[in-house]
């Protein structure tokens, strides 16, 4: 894929945000639309068969510029999306972490990019009055959309009936054994089933379309 001008990412950023409604939403809406979001962006990001997606574009355009920093600078986090350092919205990212780890963080750090205009109203059900779990809840959406542009449900189902073994899957999706095994426990194809979102490995409806429909399911 070709680099991408700042106008047209602009123009791209607008269209995936305009997914969501701007209201509070409760936990569920929340991840609903992540996954709405989620499908659009890997629509737009790979081919029909690509397994594993290209992320280049997302580090070489300057609409919210990425920059690779040390870990010191981040407190040891994976990343960071903010307005502070520049007066202008920017994705930190940890320079020292191992590519596969950084690969989940940039896309991260997407979702908390297509949230951050609206985050107070969008987020504002989130948690019930207590701040960790507002604080945990937004990640796990970020977890999530990283999660599902990476791995979409489809595709992974599929794969994994073919070659069911963590270590391929992991190498056919450029993503960590660790996120890969995540996401097929999450998705009830290894392990117990889980029914409480999962962190991977960061620490920390009416009237849709049929593509929206299929969210995160991306065949």
């Amino acid at each position: 894929m070709n680099r991408i001008t700042k106008t047209a990412m602009r123009a791209l950023l607008t269209d995936w945000r305009a997914r969501v409604p701007n209201r509070p939403m409760t936990y569920g809406e929340s991840i609903h639309f992540t996954h709405v979001q989620a499908a659009y962006v890997r629509k737009y990001a790979a081919t029909d068969d690509a397994l594993a997606i290209d992320l280049l574009w997302l580090v070489k355009q300057t609409a919210v510029p990425v920059e690779f920093v040390a870990s010191y600078l981040l407190g040891e986090e994976s990343g960071l999306t903010t307005d502070q350092r520049t007066g202008k919205l920017e994705m930190l990212i940890n320079d020292n972490e191992p590519r596969l780890r950084q690969r989940f963080s940039l896309l991260h750090e997407l979702k908390h990019v297509l949230d951050f205009p609206q985050a107070s109203t969008l987020h504002a059900k989130l948690g019930s009055g207590n701040k960790k779990l507002h604080h945990d809840m937004i990640e796990w959406l970020a977890n999530e959309f990283a999660a599902c542009v990476l791995m979409p449900t489809g595709l992974i189902k599929r794969e994994w009936f073919r070659f069911p073994d963590v270590e391929t899957l992991a190498a056919r999706f450029d993503v960590s054994r660790e996120a890969m095994t995540t996401r097929l426990e999450k998705l009830g194809l290894i392990g117990e089933l889980k029914t409480k979102p999962r962190t991977y490995f960061r620490r920390a409806s009416i009237g849709f379309d049929a593509f929206e429909s299929e969210t995160c399911l991306v065949a």
